[in-house]
């Protein structure tokens, strides 16, 4: 009698498919931001996309717990998920807040910072797609370059747009409260993709 053989578990699709929510609901969030009406329902989905990552992240832990062998070490691959796992949570937060604080209208700097994180968590995307190929990849850290360099553009538009905000004469102290917490949780988005390309960096030289 022959048995099946066991599929072996890809761990590295399965960070590329929570990579893949991280976009999701970063496209979602500006098209939310773009097209401001129907915002609970908006939310919604990007809440639902943040429970697909979710579902991904207990299956990649399940996973790794009963795994007898592992490309890389198990804690790294953990790690890497917490955090792109961390990405989607920060984008699903900032969705909340437009429909906690009863946002009535999306300002210009807003959009600029939502079109960002748009295109910083499509390029981690394709590092993480690259990840799996590390020891051989030509991409990978070119890849994790133009993350960095795009979180530091992040900076300096949040740093201008704070500027703005607090020197702007047309705000209530509420309003500027807010929107004070919008971009903060938005420039966030940035911070934890830089942070995830940077542990993708140091598991590509460690077991190079």
């Amino acid at each position: 009698m022959k048995f099946g053989k066991h599929k072996e578990t890809n761990y590295f699709e399965i960070l590329y498919k929570m990579a893949e929510c991280s976009y999701k609901a970063a496209v979602q969030l500006d098209e939310l931001m773009h097209n401001f009406t129907d915002v609970t329902r908006k939310v919604d989905e990007i809440h639902n996309t943040e429970h697909d990552a979710d579902k991904l992240l207990h299956n990649l832990v399940r996973t790794l717990n009963i795994a007898f062998i592992t490309p890389i070490d198990r804690e790294d691959l953990i790690a890497i998920g917490h955090g792109i796992d961390s990405i989607t949570d920060s984008i699903e937060d900032v969705a909340n807040l437009f429909d906690m604080f009863s946002i009535k209208r999306v300002e210009a700097p807003a959009l600029a910072m939502s079109e960002l994180a748009k295109d910083i968590t499509k390029t981690l995307v394709e590092a993480v797609r690259e990840f799996e190929q590390f020891r051989n990849s030509k991409k990978l850290h070119n890849l994790i370059i133009d993350v960095n360099q795009m979180e530091e553009k992040g900076d300096v538009l949040h740093r201008s747009t704070m500027k703005e905000l607090f020197n702007s004469n047309n705000k209530s102290d509420l309003d500027k409260v807010k929107w004070k917490d919008i971009y903060d949780n938005l420039e966030r988005i940035y911070d934890m993709c830089e942070d995830v390309a940077d542990v993708l960096e140091g598991i590509a030289v460690k077991n190079r």
